[in-house]
């Protein structure tokens, strides 16, 4: 055997004990979920039973994230974390409102959608605002948004990988957090 071979099937064999290993310990160990894959996705669980996917700008401290929830884990909520701009005269929009933007993927053409403020409070800087409706980002490479709040351009290559990742994880039904176990007095 050669040193790569040999490298394949010590790998293999090593997933397979840590396959084996985590289907017996499944239903006794739970684990927080915090991952960067290395297509700079991070996956995070938000409860026992919700993760979040997200990606920052490759320009700014923006952010895009989607949920899965058990259990029917599919990816859901597309959303984007904007900045709101220092700009003289801005006007920041109000939660519960809709506004106007586009949406362009991978240098096409750019597509008006209406996005809803989800979550604008007046003490945060920071706005989520989930798009009504939108193209498919499903084969996205570049997503650019461009809304009152800016424009901001997201690279998105490795969606789909992140997107099995999470719906792996979500489908083993593995509860994502350590639940808290008190310590009680016992008497000796």
């Amino acid at each position: 055997m050669n040193r790569i071979t040999f490298y394949l099937l010590d790998v293999l064999v090593t997933k397979l004990i840590i396959v084996i290993f985590t289907g017996f310990l499944a239903t006794s160990t739970q684990a927080e979920i915090d991952l960067t894959t290395i297509d700079a996705f991070k996956i995070n669980n938000l409860g026992s039973h919700s993760l979040m996917v997200s990606k920052k700008s490759s320009q700014s401290a923006n952010g895009i994230f989607f949920l899965m929830e058990r259990p029917h884990c599919i990816c859901e909520r597309v959303s984007f974390v904007l900045g709101t701009p220092d700009l003289e005269g801005f006007e920041r929009p109000a939660e519960d409102t809709y506004i106007k933007g586009t949406m362009r993927i991978n240098h096409k053409k750019p597509q008006e959608v209406e996005f809803v403020v989800f979550l604008a409070r007046p003490d945060k800087e920071m706005n989520v605002i989930e798009p009504k409706n939108f193209p498919s980002i499903r084969n996205a490479k570049i997503l650019e948004v461009d809304t009152v709040y800016g424009k901001s351009r997201f690279i998105m290559e490795g969606l789909k990988e992140a997107m099995k990742q999470a719906t792996k994880m979500c489908e083993s039904f593995i509860p994502y957090i350590k639940e808290k176990v008190e310590a009680k007095d016992m008497k000796t």
